[in-house]
């Protein structure tokens, strides 16, 4: 199947002017001029050319699950909170946030050759570190994750940026892949409102399933997973949706803490 065909061209060349102006698209309109991707290849075909125009590195990627495949998009804004005491993310335009588990990588992940398959073993391998983070959200659709599924890919998943949080233990995973009893509650807060304070629970319970999953059938033309690159899976909390908040504050019991500041939009 050839994907990077010339209404991907134009698609991923509108989609990064619509990133780097901060607009916003029609999937209708998309519709209308034959440029809504017809498959999840297409999609990410056009999701790498964006990706390419925009012009930044690939930090890392969001790997989530459409039904029993992995897809995914590339993080191209990471901010690591290691670097700042009193951490800003410096790009405006978030609409939401999402905490979740993810993961450093200590080395590639090359794809392998038909007929073999990593295990959940052979990827724990290839992480060097697991983190709390915070997904901040924006939309190039006016859809939103209500656009083509298709097109939501190639819209990156939603993804507006990633901030990299405190290492956590390893055994996190198996935690919340067992839905252990004792996980304390997650709590975020903007100054004295709660905006959640609940269990969290990964979409697959386990949150290194969908890496495993990508790993063993990677789609992307971006180069694939990387040493030292940061991936997540999956939102502990659903999307938060901002309304004004500049400073979010994320606590999880004795298991870490995350604070993040915001431009005002």
């Amino acid at each position: 199947m050839t994907t990077m065909t010339e209404a991907n061209i134009r698609l991923g060349a509108i989609l990064a002017e619509a990133e780097n102006q901060q607009s916003s698209l029609s999937a209708t309109q998309l519709e209308s001029n034959g440029l809504v991707p017809d498959s999840v290849e297409t999609g990410m075909a056009a999701q790498a050319i964006a990706a390419a125009a925009i012009g930044k590195e690939v930090g890392g990627w969001k790997v989530a699950m459409n039904g029993v495949r992995a897809v995914a998009a590339p993080l191209l804004d990471v901010f690591d909170t290691v670097t700042d005491t009193a951490f800003n993310v410096p790009k405006p335009g978030a609409i939401g946030i999402e905490i979740e588990i993810c993961f450093v990588l200590a080395e590639d992940i090359p794809a392998l050759e038909a007929n073999s398959d990593y295990s959940r073993e052979d990827i724990l391998a290839h992480v060097a570190s697991v983190h709390m983070g915070a997904e901040l959200v924006s939309y190039r659709m006016i859809e939103e994750n209500k656009a083509p599924f298709a097109l939501h890919l190639a819209d990156r998943l939603g993804n507006h940026s990633f901030v990299l949080g405190p290492e956590v233990d390893h055994s996190i995973m198996e935690r919340l892949a067992n839905h252990d009893a004792t996980l304390p509650a997650l709590v975020l807060e903007s100054g004295a409102e709660v905006l959640f304070a609940a269990v969290p629970k990964h979409p697959q319970s386990d949150p290194l399933a969908p890496l495993l999953s990508y790993a063993n059938a990677p789609l992307d033309h971006l180069g694939g997973l990387k040493r030292g690159q940061v991936v997540t899976t999956g939102s502990l909390c659903g999307l938060i949706r901002l309304s004004g908040q500049t400073s979010i504050k994320a606590s999880w019991g004795d298991i870490g803490q995350l604070v993040v500041t915001l431009p005002a939009r």
